[in-house]
């Protein structure tokens, strides 16, 4: 079994992104939630309606409006679920990292620059104005962190600094979430395309490798789990791993090509 993600090059937008996880993940169901025009109709619609309101407004002024018209108007919330774009749009509820990708598409479209931070797990952005970073709380309806805020967070953390992440980072961190998610509630069938898809931005992420080995091997996909074993151990000599993956590396070989 072989899951080809190459799209994954063709992610241009966080909006496009979006599309591409949704259509994947959903590539199983009966439902019209996979149709590319399924999923852009209404963010092409919200986005339409905020620029009638929005235009010829200065920077701040139009920041403020897309907090009022997405988290006042439209009612969207930070939650835990659900994680994928056809269901948040129905529930205007989802998780941080899809919200924020959301969020970042349409003031990419205002003509803001929203970064997403790497800084997993809090749904905090940053817009960068006239030469001055501002960070943006999602939790709390695009509230500005004050400097104080913002340093007790970094103290907490033990971190000097905050980096922003580029598009495909940032597309990472949404799947890094979902992989999370996924195996919380043992969905095996979407963790190991989300897997999938995390390895054809990071191909050399031998840490999600070797987990998709695993569940290759748990859903009976020898041949597949020996293939990531080898690529991993290609990487990684066997006197520098983790000896419990070099113990199943051994028994793949044996089950795959038994001795004669």
């Amino acid at each position: 079994m072989c899951l080809d993600f190459d799209n994954s090059r063709l992610i241009d937008s966080p909006l496009s992104a979006l599309v591409w996880i949704n259509q994947s993940l959903r590539s199983n169901d009966s439902t019209n939630s996979t149709d590319a025009d399924y999923l852009l109709r209404p963010v092409n619609f919200m986005y339409y309606e905020l620029a009638s309101l929005t235009s010829g407004l200065p920077d701040d002024e139009l920041f403020a409006s897309l907090n009022h018209y997405l988290f006042d108007t439209k009612k969207f919330q930070i939650a835990a679920a659900p994680v994928l774009l056809d269901e948040i749009l129905a529930d205007r509820r989802g998780c941080y990292s899809a919200i924020a990708l959301l969020y970042m598409h349409l003031g990419c479209r205002l003509g803001l620059k929203i970064d997403f931070l790497r800084w997993p797990n809090r749904a905090i952005l940053k817009w960068e104005c006239q030469g001055r970073s501002r960070y943006v709380n999602l939790e709390e309806c695009g509230r500005f962190l004050t400097e104080d805020e913002l340093l007790n967070i970094l103290n907490n953390e033990r971190k000097d600094s905050i980096a922003s992440l580029s598009l495909q980072e940032s597309v990472v961190q949404y799947l890094t979430y979902l992989s999370f998610y996924y195996r919380q509630y043992a969905d095996t069938d979407r963790l190991h395309k989300t897997f999938g898809m995390i390895l054809s931005f990071e191909p050399d992420n031998m840490r999600i490798l070797a987990e998709r080995a695993l569940l290759r091997r748990d859903l009976g996909l020898l041949k597949d789990a020996l293939q990531d074993m080898k690529r991993y151990f290609s990487f990684n000599e066997k006197v520098n791993s983790n000896s419990d993956l070099a113990l199943v590396y051994e028994e793949l070989k044996s089950r795959v090509s038994p001795p004669l």
